[in-house]
């Protein structure tokens, strides 16, 4: 069964945070879990009035992004924040996604959990 898990600590994370230039004491990784395989992750800070993303690994698996990017993006939301920056290239996914259209914020991030807009006109 698939599950989206904030990880513990940055044990097999240390090449990428070095490459990002992102300290392992200074970010959170959350990671899509099947059994023992590891499918995905996003790296990422939850500031008080600012989410963000770093880096979205998901295989290419879309849908597994979306799962990922919204299981973090709600993390956010429940601490109240509202605003989501992505950097170092990470803003394609919301993109693909359809969350973002120019630039790299999303605002208000609560927006993205109320149901798409096709749904809501039917």
């Amino acid at each position: 069964m698939l599950e989206i898990i904030k990880k513990q600590g940055a044990d097999g994370y240390e090449d990428v945070l070095n490459a990002l230039g992102l300290s392992p004491d200074s970010v959170s990784i959350s990671e899509a879990v099947n059994g023992d395989t590891v499918g995905g992750y996003c790296i990422y800070k939850l500031a008080p009035e600012l989410v963000s993303i770093y880096k979205i690994s998901d295989g290419g698996d879309l849908v597994l992004a979306d799962g990922i990017l919204r299981s973090v993006l709600f993390l956010g939301a429940l601490k109240g924040i509202e605003r989501a920056e992505f950097l170092f290239g990470s803003e394609e996914t919301p993109k693909r996604l359809k969350l973002i259209s120019d630039g790299n914020i999303l605002e208000p991030i609560s927006g993205i959990f109320g149901g798409c807009e096709s749904c809501k006109n039917k």
